[in-house]
């Protein structure tokens, strides 16, 4: 049994935006800039170092994204985004929220509808929300893949995959209480040529700078 709710929306902008990084990852950053002012317990200092170890902002952010692999929300968007909307077009904004943190999924839900009126980026641009839906996602048994989620394997040609992810998500696990069983370790051999590489401009999310490969 698995304890992992989807949350999703359907935005209409009002007007043509242009994004300055993806516009999922845009929103995500905003929607966690209204989290903190509202859930934040001591804004003068950074999350680490907080003595505050209980704040739900600390919590629902991993630290204000210092931790990322240990963030109990996760973002669900394309590989590809298009960061120019033209105004009365769609997005669809998926969020997955791991275990208990599906508990405080209002302040989430909150957040966004307060930037809905209030507007993005210092209020200038208007959108509406058309639709929200929220479902559980199961886990099949057999586990060969997930129900309504679309898994994007990490690349890793020098450890192995299967056990690195079985450990994060048993780390994940024991943070946020996601399913009631272990996990089987997939012990399956594969071969992978790939050219690893940086991306050039850097992701910066909360307090924290996150440079990608």
């Amino acid at each position: 049994m698995s304890n992992i709710t989807s949350l999703e929306y359907r935005i209409r902008f009002l007007e043509d935006v242009v994004f300055k990084d993806d516009p999922e990852i845009a929103l995500f950053k905003v929607i966690f800039i209204r989290l903190k002012n509202i859930l934040c317990i001591n804004h003068g200092e950074d999350c680490i170092s907080c003595k505050y170890k209980k704040c739900l902002y600390r919590y629902l952010s991993a630290g204000d994204f210092a931790l990322m692999d240990s963030m109990p929300i996760k973002i669900n968007k394309p590989l590809f985004s298009k960061r120019f909307i033209k105004k009365n077009e769609l997005l669809e904004l998926n969020c997955i929220f791991l275990g208990n943190a599906a508990i405080h999924i209002d302040f989430f839900h909150f957040a966004l509808k307060d930037l809905e009126v209030r507007g993005l980026f210092k209020e200038e641009y208007k959108f509406c929300i058309e639709d929200v839906s929220i479902e559980n996602v199961n886990l099949l048994e057999d586990n060969t893949f997930v129900n309504s989620i679309t898994v994007l394997t990490p690349i890793d040609n020098i450890k192995n995959i299967f056990e690195v992810e079985k450990e994060k998500i048993e780390r994940l696990n024991k943070l946020y209480g996601i399913i009631d069983k272990k996990m089987p370790c997939i012990a399956e051999a594969y071969d992978f040529r790939a050219i690893q590489f940086h991306i050039r401009k850097s992701l910066h999310m909360g307090s924290s700078r996150i440079n990608q490969e």
